[in-house]
């Protein structure tokens, strides 16, 4: 999360998560499976909504931005999970939830972005562990 995070250190990776199929569609919104990816999020920039080492489900089919949300994005190299809309200039906009700490909001251009710009998925949702 924060300002991206460059392939430097080892990525945690979920290889398997046995949920039901009920709850993958009730929760997620989809049953195909294979679409769905699980990251882990780092960083305290989408704080309080999505908080340091949640597992995010990400739809990986959902490769355009078609309405405001939390997004997984490349740009330039960089893998971001902000919130992103477009405006109708053609202008991309990330921000993160914690503008405290994080109040800057990037603009892209669209029109001149080229493929510095991937949209790697739609957030469908996350799960936050709590000890007790």
């Amino acid at each position: 999360m924060g300002h991206g995070t460059a392939q430097t250190e080892p990525v945690h990776v979920v290889q398997h998560l046995d949920v039901l199929e009920s709850w993958v569609l009730q929760k997620v919104g989809s049953t195909d499976y294979q679409r769905i990816k699980i990251l882990t999020g780092c960083g305290q920039s989408m704080q309080p909504t999505i908080q340091d080492q949640d597992l995010v489900f990400v739809d990986t089919a959902q490769r355009f931005i078609d309405m405001p949300g939390i997004y997984v994005l490349n740009v330039c190299g960089r893998l971001l999970l902000k919130r992103a809309l477009i405006l109708s200039t053609g202008t991309l906009v990330l921000k993160s939830d914690n503008s405290t700490e994080f109040p800057d909001e990037e603009h892209i251009d669209l029109k001149t972005a080229g493929d510095s710009v991937n949209i790697a998925g739609r957030v469908k949702g996350w799960w936050t562990l709590r000890q007790g």
